[in-house]
């Protein structure tokens, strides 16, 4: 004969409206072990995936009574959203139900009185209101508690009562919530210490249920069937067995465990819990109750979570998420630090208390999903553009990524567009070597500082004094002249700064009345011819292309290997009376890259992108040691066809722009020094769009996801300005010290972006 424990104490105190009183569920006689110190440390826990929202005034005044939802870490009904176990039916077999308690109203959608097969669950224990609160109570109509999935359906059926019961009539109730109403998770606040109703739990097991089975409470280190089932192979691990806690996450004294059971075993509040309660004299009540019979439907109603989320998910796969997320404790006083890092069960506390809001974020490494069925991971995913504000539109792309389970969750997988580390943003410490002979002219920078830092500062790794820049041109006296550099150096060779004309040549001032595709190929290396025509005017010819064999540098990313970038030039300057102009006119082939942006994971890019670009600069004196640059550039990449396995499909033409001008001054305040200012907006994009397949939707029935593609604008939301004060001053400690202020307004292109002020000086000496 079956027999479940009985009830023991009394009411003790009645709060609020309802009458509460205190029940605790242990074995009469029971011999009570000493408690095992533990200690626990819950995971963090991030809130991406769940909605940030207020709790209702109902909902804290519930969690006055109920503070094992804090314990477990459930979130507030109205930050689960739809998610609150709704769709999802749990088979609640246990002593009955009053139907109308307001914690309940609505929430029962069928009843089975397993003694006389009728629909009437009268529940003369209170037990059974009492499971069926903790799992999906609601405070819709006015209850003062509520359960752990409020927007769940309940199955009841009636297996005790007073008089006790026996395996046959809770069979006959397992069996109706399985094969009959279907129920998807079942909970049973009940226990034997002799195996009983095994094969209708195999039945319900192969019929694809999950299971929650009380440990018992006995205070013994056994657990009590059916619970005792799950560690058999039959049971697919869809049993979970549970104990409880008190409110100080140590195990309760009645609680059983089983060092046997420990793979398939969590731990849940069990004492002290308050949730509804009603006999038969005893009509819309509140009771605190403790037993594992508390803990039980705690997790039942976790699982309801997860299965209203994810309905795709199979018994097992439910049962392990509870397990993997669950908050590690450790019945051997390890350290906090210690405990929590363990990966596998305790002996005493299996996988420890359960997490609720864990349970609702993703285990393991998040993945993204393509059209073409590649999988990639969004931890990758990274699209550096550095120079022109490309890719701004795409911060707002959100896709769907899954865990190792399949769940999929809404991720901003634009995060991870950012500005990649840039050479020549910086002012570094460097020595200078300047040799001139019949023409020639030999130029070696070194510096022992990483050039990249930040517009905040000049922190940087200071590093072995290297060779930063080097550039070479060869004597133009025959009318022919040839040019070679690394470094990114080109500025010694191609545009208005390597006519002398620039007024601003220090820090990267050059650079901004130079062709800014020049830039695009890092840290680079050119070659050109030039030819000076009668006139004195000269036509040059050339390429530029990235990457310095005598100084990689640390922002060539090994992940960024397959990326080239080719700039051909042609340009043509001369001279109208004291103005000095040039034009050139280039191709950009690129490599796995788009404009200067190149990406991983998500954002990679594959195939070869062409862009064609002409410049305009010139600079005229002004007055007596005061001279005026400005620089104009457009250009225009084809349409690009991505072949990688990305989000991307590829962009329609993209047009761009970068403008400049500025004043310098000679002989400010002492012979040999200079001040210049100027105002550029860097390049931007101005036209053009991308196309993006992102995943939108995860089917419920097999988790399969649902791709759209959508079309993006490229141009950026707002205009970079940037405005420079530039001063440069000689005979120094025997060498040269400049100094720049930059204040940047809408950096990266970006009209939401705080605005940038940059200060920085360099010191250079010739040797």
């Amino acid at each position: 004969m079956f027999q479940p424990s009985p009830l023991v104490a009394a009411l003790i105190a009645a709060f609020s409206s309802g009458a509460f009183a205190q029940i605790q569920e242990v074995e009469e006689g029971t011999d009570v072990p000493a408690e095992t110190a533990v200690s626990a440390v819950a995971p963090a826990v991030s809130a991406s995936t769940l909605a940030k929202a207020a709790p209702t005034s109902a909902e804290v005044r519930a969690r006055s009574y109920q503070q094992f939802l804090n314990q477990v870490n459930k979130p507030y009904a109205n930050q689960l959203g739809t998610g609150n176990g709704a769709g999802v039916v749990v088979g609640v077999v246990d002593s009955g139900v009053q139907v109308s308690h307001p914690e309940l109203r609505g929430q029962i959608v069928a009843t089975y009185n397993a003694y006389n097969g009728g629909s009437d669950v009268t529940d003369q224990m209170g037990h059974g209101t009492h499971v069926a609160g903790l799992v999906a109570g609601n405070l819709a109509n006015g209850s003062l508690l509520e359960g752990i999935a409020p927007g769940a359906k309940l199955a009841i059926a009636k297996v005790f009562t007073t008089g006790g019961s026996d395996s046959v009539t809770i069979g006959r109730g397992i069996d109706w919530a399985v094969n009959v109403q279907k129920a998807p998770i079942v909970t049973l606040s009940l226990g034997s210490n002799s195996a009983a109703m095994q094969g209708n739990i195999q039945n319900a097991v192969n019929k694809g249920t999950l299971i929650t089975a009380a440990l018992g409470n006995d205070g013994r280190a056994s657990g009590s069937w059916p619970a005792a089932y799950a560690k058999q192979t039959w049971a697919k691990g869809q049993i979970i067995a549970v104990g409880a806690l008190d409110a100080n996450n140590k195990r309760a004294s009645f609680s059983n465990y089983d060092a046997t059971l420990a793979n398939w075993t969590v731990f849940a509040p069990g004492v002290n819990i308050a949730s509804s309660y009603s006999t038969p004299s005893q009509q819309n009540s509140y009771v605190y109750m403790s037993g594992t019979s508390m803990a039980t439907p705690i997790v039942a109603g976790q699982a309801a979570l997860i299965k209203s989320n994810w309905n795709f998910l199979p018994a097992a796969d439910i049962a392990q998420i509870i397990f993997q997320s669950a908050t590690r404790l450790c019945s051997d006083n390890a350290a906090a630090a210690t405990c929590r890092l363990r990966t596998t069960a305790d002996k005493m506390y299996g996988w420890g208390l359960v997490n609720v809001g864990a349970s609702m974020q993703p285990i393991g490494s998040l993945n993204l999903g393509t059209k073409t069925g590649a999988v990639i991971t969004f931890a990758g995913a990274s699209l550096a553009t550095p120079k022109s504000g490309l890719a701004t539109g795409l911060k707002t792309v959100n896709t769907l990524a899954v865990d190792k389970f399949n769940r999929a969750f809404q991720v901003n997988v634009g995060a991870s567009v950012a500005k990649a580390a840039t050479p020549g943003s910086s002012l570094p410490v460097s020595k200078t070597m300047t040799t001139t002979a019949s023409g020639a002219k030999l130029t070696a920078e070194y510096t022992n500082l990483v050039s990249e830092q930040t517009m905040l500062g000049l922190a940087a790794t200071e590093t072995p004094l290297t060779l930063a820049r080097m550039s070479f041109s060869s004597s133009a006296a025959s009318g022919f002249a040839w040019g070679v550099g690394t470094g990114s150096s080109s500025d010694e060779f191609f545009g208005l700064q390597s006519t002398g004309s620039a007024p601003l040549s220090l820090a990267d001032e050059g650079s901004r009345f130079n062709s800014p595709y020049f830039s695009l190929a890092d840290n680079a290396t050119h070659a050109g011819t030039a030819w000076t025509f009668s006139s004195g005017n000269v036509l040059r010819v050339g390429s530029v292309v990235q990457g310095n064999p005598l100084n990689p540098l640390p922002w060539e990313s090994a992940a960024l290997s397959g990326t080239q970038r080719t700039v051909a030039v042609v340009e043509y300057q001369a001279r109208f009376g004291d103005t000095t102009s040039v034009v050139s006119a280039g191709q950009l082939l690129e490599n796995n890259s788009l404009l200067g942006a190149s990406g991983t994971e998500a954002w990679a890019l594959e195939g070869a992108s062409n862009a064609r670009f002409v410049t305009m600069a010139a600079s005229k004196p002004l007055a007596a040691q005061v001279s005026a640059s400005a620089m104009l550039t457009l250009g225009q990449a084809d349409a690009f066809s991505n072949s990688g396995a990305s989000l991307i499909d590829g962009t329609s033409a993209v047009r761009q722009m970068a403008w400049s001008f500025g004043v310098a001054r000679d002989g400010v305040w002492r012979t040999g020094d200079k001040l210049g200012f100027s105002v550029s907006m860097p390049l931007r994009t101005m036209s053009g769009e991308m196309q993006v397949t992102t995943a939108v939707e995860q089917s419920q029935e097999d988790g399969s996801l649902r791709y759209e593609q959508q079309t993006l604008s490229l141009a950026p939301t707002g205009m970079q300005k940037d405005f420079a004060v530039s001063y440069q001053s000689s005979k120094v400690w025997g060498g040269t010290v400049a100094a720049q202020a930059v204040l940047k307004l809408e950096p990266g292109h970006d009209a939401s972006a705080a605005p940038q002020l940059g200060l920085g000086v360099r010191f250079q000496r010739k040797f």
